[in-house]
């Protein structure tokens, strides 16, 4: 294994889900980083949910542990990658995108005034893209797939 420990923020409960399945698959141990007491430098892989482009938590984690790879959870159906290592400063290491969910009820406080701003962007548009990501906004969706993290675990593996 390339890493000895699964650290991962949610906010939501899908990124949590996410970590959980990889750390049953491969038998590492899992933290979540607010309460996680590895040792400086420990390598980690590290998941983070994303908001605005931004993987929620991987600065903290990067000024502890030693990540070797990020996978980001959003709701979009895929994303850009080339983007998502710009602007979360991941170049040179392996990042993964995990298509997660959303859930209106657990959504709080600053990010839900964002997720109402974002319905309203939403609902002005037609494409069936913004549909689709309206219709999870207004009910709720759960797209966490164990064939998502075969990426990461034939990388784990290799």
């Amino acid at each position: 294994m390339k890493v000895s420990a699964i650290v991962y923020t949610s906010n939501t409960g899908f990124t949590a889900q996410y970590a959980t399945l990889l750390s049953h698959q491969t038998g590492l141990p899992l933290h979540q980083l607010k309460e996680c007491t590895l040792p400086q430098g420990t390598q980690v892989l590290y998941l983070g949910w994303l908001c605005a482009g931004k993987v929620q938590g991987l600065k903290k984690a990067a000024a502890r542990y030693q990540v070797e790879a990020v996978c980001a959870v959003g709701m979009a159906p895929e994303c850009d990658p080339a983007k998502l290592v710009g602007d979360n400063h991941c170049n040179g290491l392996p990042l993964f995108y995990l298509r997660g969910g959303y859930s209106p009820a657990r959504v709080r406080g600053k990010y839900k005034m964002m997720m109402t701003m974002m319905k309203a962007i939403l609902s002005k548009k037609t494409d069936p893209q913004s549909r689709e990501a309206l219709e999870a906004m207004e009910r709720g969706a759960d797209w966490v797939s164990v064939p998502q993290l075969e990426p990461v675990l034939n990388w784990l593996r290799g």
